[in-house]
């Protein structure tokens, strides 16, 4: 495959994802959300778990950690099934299992650990909901603490790759 083609074939999958974002976001704001034809079954695939997200504290926040040296925006912090998560929406092409999220799990962390600075209010879980073209979508649920070692690792890692 060539540069345009794959230029072309990420384009798309990376159109596809932020209107499915955008779409979540829409709906956890009680916000009128009508997925085109196109994206109609992939929003519904996760619509059942949007529903058990409550007491919502950020969608799309901006967020920075002094202690990680990092900033980024967070899909969704609430509750998940009655506990505090970071929630993050993706979706994919293909069928994924834990061991091709690593970096999902990581970002999460990160945000959790951010949320925690700036607010006082720890978040021990995270919860990736992801919408799988022509496969059932997945769910994944993970702690806090089984990740964010692994992403201090990789941020020294990156700063003594640099130099910095």
């Amino acid at each position: 495959m060539g540069n345009e083609e794959a230029n072309r074939i990420s384009g798309r999958a990376s159109a596809r994802g932020t209107r499915i974002h955008s779409l979540c976001e829409a709906y956890l704001r009680n916000e009128r959300c009508e997925p085109d034809i196109f994206d109609k079954e992939l929003f519904g695939s996760i619509s059942q778990w949007l529903e058990d997200i409550d007491n919502i504290h950020a969608i799309e926040e901006p967020l920075y950690s002094d202690y990680l040296e990092v900033a980024g925006t967070v899909d969704c912090i609430a509750e998940f099934q009655g506990k505090l998560s970071v929630i993050d929406f993706k979706t994919s092409s293909k069928p994924k299992d834990r061991d091709d999220i690593h970096q999902y799990f990581m970002q999460c962390s990160a945000y959790a650990v951010a949320f925690e600075e700036r607010t006082s209010i720890p978040i021990g879980r995270l919860v990736i909901i992801m919408a799988v073209d022509n496969d059932d979508p997945r769910l994944f649920i993970e702690k806090r603490d089984n990740w964010i070692g692994g992403f201090r690792k990789l941020r020294l890692d990156y700063k003594n790759m640099k130099g910095i």
